[in-house]
């Protein structure tokens, strides 16, 4: 198969999963930017004496697992940036590894493992296009995000809103997701249905969550945050506006190295 009709044929099963995967798209789209929507319409709110005083009087280790400090909500960058990223990134981190582990380890259970999995279509054109459709999901899922965040973000807020530092966010948020997505794909080959490839990504993506929370927690607990996607997307030096290049590109790598991984451990699995 010469390289053109190679590059067709990855094209054509591209389309078929984002076929696939567009439902379960919009729907996560429309989740996520309902949570911007709502939770930055309330940034006004949390500005009352009342809601600041109240959160003084919380241990103050607990409100920096959560970002939830007086100091990061006095701010809406820092709000949105910190806080309210933090949730999206850990839904964003939960679709990306449902995403690339479900459409691995989905065609046993669709019946056409035979087909997808034999010539002429080769295995790894098949991988190739399942993470390309992945790439497309999450650039969509992504812009999507900051649309509606820059629109009520400046209806909120106005000219306090800055644009040029959350890009930033949205920027870290998106790797995060493709993090995600690269450790589904190396996963996903070891579950024989969807529906536990599914399962374990929720399960990784809210360790991931709960890892770096806890690694606020106290000194002797940092640590554990590198275990963590969050640590790298390092939302609060991105919400300042000088985000962690380091982290951000570790984050990258780990896309390309699960989504390798997972290519070369499926040329090789035995769907017999």
């Amino acid at each position: 198969m010469n390289g053109r009709s190679s590059l067709g044929m990855i094209l054509h099963v591209a389309r078929m999963e984002l076929r696939l995967a567009r439902r379960a798209l919009l729907i996560w789209t429309a989740v996520l930017v309902g949570v911007v929507a709502l939770y930055l319409s309330l940034f006004e709110s949390i500005q009352e004496p009342v809601m600041v005083e109240a959160l003084k009087a919380m241990p103050e280790s607990l409100l920096k697992a959560f970002s939830f400090t007086p100091a990061m909500i006095a701010d809406v960058n820092s709000y949105y940036g910190v806080y309210i990223m933090g949730y999206l990134v850990l839904l964003a981190t939960i679709y990306g590894l449902m995403h690339a582990g479900g459409s691995v380890a989905r065609e046993p259970d669709l019946g056409a493992v035979e087909f997808l999995y034999t010539r002429p279509v080769t295995r790894r054109q098949v991988t190739v296009a399942k993470i390309a459709a992945f790439v497309v999901a999450a650039v969509v899922l992504w812009v999507a995000i900051l649309a509606v965040s820059t629109l009520v973000g400046w209806a909120v807020a106005g000219d306090a809103y800055d644009l040029g530092r959350q890009r930033w966010t949205h920027l870290a948020g998106f790797c995060a997701t493709l993090a995600a997505g690269g450790a589904g794909f190396v996963l996903a080959p070891f579950f024989p249905r969807a529906q536990t490839a599914i399962s374990a990504g929720v399960g990784v993506g809210l360790a991931s969550f709960v890892l770096h929370a806890l690694s606020q927690l106290a000194d002797r607990l940092r640590p554990i945050g590198y275990l963590s996607l969050q640590r790298y997307a390092a939302l609060d030096r991105a919400a300042a506006g000088d985000p962690d290049v380091g982290g951000l590109l570790v984050l990258v790598a780990v896309f390309l190295v699960g989504s390798l991984a997972g290519t070369m451990i499926l040329e090789r699995k035995d769907f017999s």
